[in-house]
């Protein structure tokens, strides 16, 4: 009877072990994550932003020749203060926009739609590239690019003010930024 209730203890001590080791292998492999996190709070960076412009780099770095990068253009009836970038990769079909000059939306309830100008659509029906939101006090950002449907030669983006949720065609009154293949 005895040497059963060693047994039972050496099983459950092994037990412990096996939960400490999984809970230490756990804290390892989210460590780096973890410190990503805390220093883009230290700058002000929400995990979001700082994921997307993660991927960006990432992007830029492995993406090579199918990389195209487009400038924000100034052009009149846009907005003057409107920078930053479009990169695209039309293998992957994954692209983020920077930009940093848009006014902030989320109080007046509308949302920017992206809106991507293929060489092989009709200009009158670009693809929907997402839309998304610029918080008060934003500096600048990246936002990914989701496009609604596969984009063969993308010869042109932009960014419009839409209602909430964006629409399915837009009119183009309220054109908020453009960035033109070429227009480096």
């Amino acid at each position: 009877m005895h040497e059963r209730l060693v047994v039972d203890r050496r099983a459950q001590r092994r037990g412990w072990y096996a939960a400490a080791a999984c809970l230490l292998l756990a804290i390892a492999g989210w460590w780096p994550r973890l410190a990503h996190l805390a220093s883009d709070a230290a700058h002000g960076i929400s995990p979001l932003q700082a994921d997307a412009e993660r991927g960006r780099q990432y992007l830029l770095k492995s993406g090579g020749a199918h990389v195209g990068r487009w400038s924000w253009a100034h052009e009149s009836g846009l907005a003057a203060d409107v920078r930053g970038e479009v990169v695209w990769d039309g293998e992957r079909q994954e692209g983020y926009l920077t930009l940093s000059g848009l006014e902030p939306n989320a109080p007046a309830g509308r949302q920017y739609q992206l809106w991507i100008f293929d060489a092989a659509r009709d200009d009158r029906y670009p693809v929907d590239g997402g839309v998304f939101d610029v918080p008060a006090h934003s500096q600048s950002m990246t936002v990914p690019i989701r496009p609604a449907l596969r984009v063969s030669q993308p010869v042109a983006f932009a960014v419009t003010l839409e209602p909430v949720g964006g629409v399915v065609v837009s009119d183009r009154s309220h054109l908020m930024a453009l960035a033109r293949a070429g227009g480096n």
